[in-house]
């Protein structure tokens, strides 16, 4: 049954490409030679008419990365797609994913070219249009962030936006709710961190290092040179410090938020962690210390007043040879000049 089916479905492609073929041959033989036309369904592949009656026909492909446009009549820069849903509607533009400095121009029959952004800017999605790179939540979905990645809301800590299929959309937290980047997610706020809790701008050693490392290398992300969730974009002479999604971490080759599959990231975050800890330890320790030698010191003075003591007894009984008692006072004063 299955082979039936091949043989049926391979005698209908027979015979479209025979008919196509057919229709080719007939509009040949009463045109022009040379005339160039397109083939209705590879939108790489065109006919040119020889005049021969015989021949009426050559068949030829366009070289990579271009096609024939039917327009010009001519093969033309971009590639293009053959499937009726590769492209929207006639004339407009759409998102490729995965790049955001170029776009596709949809023509007719599903068909497309691939144009690119000049210098400087990127395709917004949204707007449907190359805009200048700025720094955005829009700019960092269609261009850094990957799909469901999120950001905080700059200005209303109560949304956050989340990104898909290049967009930046704005979600709002649950009522009584903020926006915790660390997290990623809403969290309850009961403590009003949502209030008390401002924006940190990045430092200015941290901005002229960013702005520095993006016209080294010229490029608008620049990686953070103490936390590897963080990279800075540089935009019309200004830094914006962002981070990555959680799990994630900034590749300063590929400069892009990418998966930490090897918790690098998060080994280092750990010990950042331990650090303060220790220096938290080294009080404690002083006061041990301290509190050591000063049960030293109580058990020395407690051993200097037994000598005493024992000393005065002796002087006592030995109180008719005055020059004896002195001589053995004279002896033990010794222990007295060092405390």
């Amino acid at each position: 049954m299955e082979n039936r089916l091949l043989a049926f479905s391979l005698l209908l492609s027979t015979a479209a490409w025979v008919t196509a073929h057919a229709d080719i041959a007939s509009i040949c033989r009463i045109s022009d030679a040379w005339r160039a036309l397109p083939d209705g369904n590879h939108c790489q592949r065109f006919y040119v008419c020889t005049g021969d009656e015989d021949l009426p026909f050559q068949e030829f492909s366009c070289p990579a990365e271009y096609h024939f446009s039917k327009k010009l009549r001519i093969c033309v820069p971009g590639v293009c797609s053959n499937a009726t849903l590769a492209c929207g509607i006639t004339n407009s533009v759409e998102r490729i994913a995965s790049d955001c400095l170029r776009y596709r121009h949809c023509l007719e029959g599903g068909a497309y070219t691939v144009a690119k952004c000049s210098a400087g800017n990127y395709f917004d999605p949204g707007r449907k249009a190359c805009l200048p790179v700025a720094i955005t939540a829009a700019h960092q979905c269609s261009c850094v962030l990957p799909d469901n990645a999120t950001l905080a809301n700059p200005s209303d800590c109560e949304t956050y936006f989340r990104c898909h299929s290049g967009h930046a959309e704005l979600v709002q937290c649950p009522s009584g709710d903020y926006f915790d980047e660390r997290v990623g997610s809403c969290l309850p706020d009961h403590t009003g961190i949502c209030l008390e809790k401002p924006t940190m701008p990045p430092t200015l050693t941290d901005q002229a290092l960013a702005m520095n490392e993006c016209i080294r290398t010229g490029s608008r992300l620049a990686p953070h040179s103490r936390d590897c969730q963080r990279y800075f974009v540089c935009a019309r002479k200004r830094v914006l410090e962002m981070r990555c999604p959680r799990g994630q971490y900034f590749d300063a080759v590929q400069r892009y938020c990418s998966l930490d599959l090897r918790n690098q990231c998060q080994v280092q975050e750990e010990k950042k962690d331990q650090e303060p800890a220790k220096l938290e330890q080294q009080p404690e320790k002083e006061v041990v210390e301290t509190q050591l030698k000063n049960t030293v010191k109580k058990e020395v003075q407690k051993q200097v007043l037994i000598e005493k003591e024992k000393m005065e007894k002796e002087l006592q009984v030995n109180a008719k040879q005055p020059l004896e008692a002195v001589g053995n006072y004279d002896k033990f004063s010794s222990k007295f000049i060092s405390f």
